[in-house]
């Protein structure tokens, strides 16, 4: 389970989106696309979620195991300039797939 599907489990029953923005300084757009997978997380974030949701940190990181399939299954993209992105394989996908420009 991602990061961020991890802390809209712990969230649900304790907190509304729209608390634990406010506890983190965070708006609840970012919430939702925090627990999304769609925005990134810094690490002094995550600490901020972690006590809003009175949980150790840990508790929000997935296992080392399944953190390091996750990011091998995750495509890549890789901006060029704007409009045109290279597509990248994943590290455990087909390596003979070719990677592509996108314009």
């Amino acid at each position: 389970m991602a990061v961020g599907q991890r802390i809209a489990k712990l969230r649900t029953g304790r907190l509304t989106q729209e608390a634990l923005a406010n506890k983190t300084g965070l708006t609840r757009t970012s919430i939702i696309n925090i627990e999304k997978g769609r925005q990134q997380i810094l690490l002094h974030t995550l600490m901020d979620i972690s006590r809003a949701l009175q949980v150790p940190v840990g508790e929000l990181i997935p296992e080392l195991d399944n953190l390091d399939m996750m990011l091998r299954n995750k495509p890549r993209t890789l901006e060029l300039d704007p409009g045109r992105c290279l597509e990248i394989a994943p590290l455990g996908g087909d390596h003979g797939r070719s990677t592509k420009a996108n314009t």
